[in-house]
This record gives C-alpha cells, structure tokens and sequence, in this order.
C-alpha cells in the first residue's frame, strides 16, 4: 500500500469510528492544554521573576536579620521571611563603614500598618528608607513629584500602583494628597514609577518614608537604633566574594558570633540568584510532574482506544492480509490513526490551554504567549499518540489472515 492509501484508509476508519475516538480525544485534549497552560504560565513567571531581579542594582549586598540555614531553606526567594534570628543595629552600620569597597549604606525598616486615605482604611507594608543612599542600591524612580530629601518628615512617597488601585479606582492619590499612616498625617511628595514589582520590596504598591520617621511610626516593634535590614553598595570593580568575607568578619565581631552560629545573612546577587533559582528549580519540577500524570492518562487512554479498534477489527485486518497488505501497512494504519488522535488532540488541547492562559491574566497571574509551547504541544501530542499505539499496531500487525479470519467477535 502506497502511504496516501494508508492515509486515506486510516481517515476513513476514524470517521467512521468517530464517537469513539473523540472520546479518547477528550483525554489528550485535558493533558495537553494543562502542559501548555502550566509551561507558558511558568516561562511568564520566570520572566517576572527576572523583571524583579533587575530591580536590584547588581553591585547591592543585603544584610538580613536571619540566620543562613533560614536564607537557604528559600527565604529570600520563597515570598515568606523566616522568623528573624537576631538584631541588626546601628552598630552594625559603624562596623560595615570601615570596608572601604562599600560606597553607601543604608538602614531599612518594614512594617505592614493601617493607612487611610479619603475615609477609607486599609493595612499595607511602608518601608523606612534613608534619602540619597536608598536610590543609590535600587531602581527607585520618579514619575511625580519630587525626591524624599534628608531633613524631610511626615512625608511619604507612594508606589505608581498603590496610587491608582490601593484604596479604590475612584479614590486616585496624587502628589500633595494627604494619607494618614498610624494615627499620624503624612503629605504625598511622589508618586514612583510603575515596575512590574521587585525583588525584596515592592516598589508599584509600596509606600516610602524617611527612616527616621519608622521609629515613630513602627514604634513598639521597633526600637531606636535598630532596622530591619541594611543595604549597600559595592564599588565598582571590587570583588564582591571578597567583600562578603569581609563584611561578615565585621559582623561576627559585632554580634560575638562564630561562623556556625550567625544570627543574620549576607546576600550578595549571586547568592539571591541561587536562591531564586533553586525555588524556580522546585516549581519546575512540579509543574512538570503535574504535566506528566495528564499526558500519561491520554496516553493510556489512546492506548486502550487502539487496543479496542484491534480486536473489533480482526477480521477486517485478515481481509486487508488477504488481498496483499503486508506487516508494515497494518502497522502504517494503526500508527496513523493512534498519531492523527493525538495530533488533533493536540492542536484542540493547545487552544484550550492557552484559553486558560488568557483567562488567568485577567485574574493578575503572569502570562506570555510563547509560539515555540504551542508548536511543542501539538507535536508532543503527535508523538505521544504515535508512541501509545505503538504496541496495539504491533499486535494488529502480528496477526495471521488465517487467526483472523477464525476471530469470532
């Protein structure tokens, strides 16, 4: 049989068996849009991630009240902080001055507390920061207003998203509004560029003020002389290794700790890339092992759907012996039919994921439309269909016209 006969053969048996095989269709059509869905929501997100990275400027080392078997369980790229080992003081800052490679640094402090604006009330995250060093380690940036300057207080500066959304479409804050944080009346001086968001603070629903200010605003929680975490610049050309040994030589002295008993973390941009990377690792691995159970189960649904169509045509497969077809044309059909399931299975599962990609970013989740995913999942159903009939079209080919002819249904 010439191969556009095995085609057309194969077309017709599948019309004519169409109830059944779309049925099996329905199988490859779930696995293959959950394997494009999770693989195109994943790439959006690695890329999100990346976009946050970016936020950070590549010469910043962050000095975190945690201890580094804390850090390294996936803190600081999990989207949840440990528990906090320790204190970071002002101390802590005098020691890090003596390393000539750090050019500047400065104190943090984060608090989630209740805000208002126009009568309504919300609790968010305000970030103390110290003017003229915070820019210098951040991608901070300007769309209104002005910069928070030294001798400013109770003003504040807002992310561009938390301006528009933060306390409802109708309610828009703009430069020179008034929000009250705490009890206590805080002028708006800016209004930041949007980003995407960033790594460690989000800038777009952030709201900004002088560290100075933190203490009163955070007091109770925090004491004077204290921050949450310490951020600072390495010069240019330093080796940042080299600087990270040095700055916890100065910190063990502060805190009178030994290597192996660290109440606080250094993380430099190579050790937050790891860190990220080996939580990314995790998601993968997941996300492909969701993807493996549904294509398994359309899998084995096209294989018991092929198994089925050897055995109701037996007879039919003694006849096409019968008048010539060989081995390999038997096996040509069952393989045809078995690929030409998943393929369509394939091209309908990848519209439906990507449909669910679409309705997902309606909901805030990232989303990319990569064609390379789309092209893998129609030709991945292709080889799954061909892989899963595989052994069904063996059996079919196997059969003598005599064993088939005696077949009694």
């Amino acid at each position: 049989m010439r191969f556009s006969d095995v085609v057309m053969y194969s077309a017709k048996s599948l019309q004519h068996r169409q109830g059944r095989f779309w049925l099996t269709i329905i199988g490859v059509i779930i696995g293959i849009a959950a394997v494009v869905a999770l693989l195109t929501i994943g790439e959006a997100f690695n890329k999100q991630v990346e976009k946050e990275l970016s936020s950070l400027s590549g010469n910043t080392v962050y000095i975190v009240p945690y201890s580094e078997s804390a850090m390294s369980s996936g803190g600081f790229g999990g989207g949840t902080m440990p528990p906090s080992a320790g204190k970071l003081t002002d101390k802590d800052v005098e020691r890090l001055k003596k390393i000539p490679e750090l050019e500047s640094i400065t104190r943090l402090s984060e608090r989630r507390v209740s805000v208002e604006y126009k009568g309504k009330a919300i609790t968010t995250t305000v970030s103390g920061y110290e003017p003229g060093v915070f820019q210098k380690v951040t991608s901070l940036e300007i769309a209104e207003g002005r910069d928070l300057q030294d001798a400013d207080r109770h003003v504040v500066q807002i992310g561009g998203e938390a301006a528009e959304k933060m306390f409802g479409t109708d309610k828009k804050v703009s430069v020179n509004s008034y929000l009250i944080i705490n009890g206590e009346k805080y002028r708006v001086i800016s209004i930041l560029k949007k980003t995407g968001g960033g790594f460690g603070s989000d800038f777009d629903n952030g709201l900004f003020v002088h560290f100075e200010d933190s203490y009163e605003l955070f007091k109770g929680t925090l004491k004077r002389g204290e921050m949450d975490a310490i951020a600072a610049s390495v010069a240019e050309g330093a080796d940042m290794d080299a600087v990270v040994v040095k700055i916890k030589s100065e910190l063990d002295a502060s805190h009178r700790v030994k290597e192996d008993e660290r109440d606080y973390s250094v993380m430099d941009p190579k050790t937050i890339a790891q860190s990220v990377g080996a939580v990314l690792s995790l998601v993968t691995v997941f996300l492909g092992a969701i993807a493996s159970i549904s294509l398994i189960v359309g899998g084995l649904a096209i294989s018991t759907a092929m198994f089925t169509s050897v055995i109701e045509r037996t007879q039919e497969i003694g006849v096409l012996k019968a008048v010539g077809a060989n081995d390999r044309d038997i096996m040509g059909i069952f393989l045809f039919e078995a690929g030409a399931v998943g393929a369509v299975g394939g091209v309908l599962g990848t519209a439906l994921g990507l449909l669910v990609v679409y309705i997902a970013s309606l909901f805030g989740l990232p989303a990319a439309l990569n064609p390379n995913i789309a092209l893998f999942g129609v030709l991945f159903a292709f080889v799954v269909g061909v892989l899963s009939g595989y052994f069904p079209a063996r059996r079919a080919a196997s059969l003598s016209p005599v064993e088939a002819f005696r077949y009694d249904k």
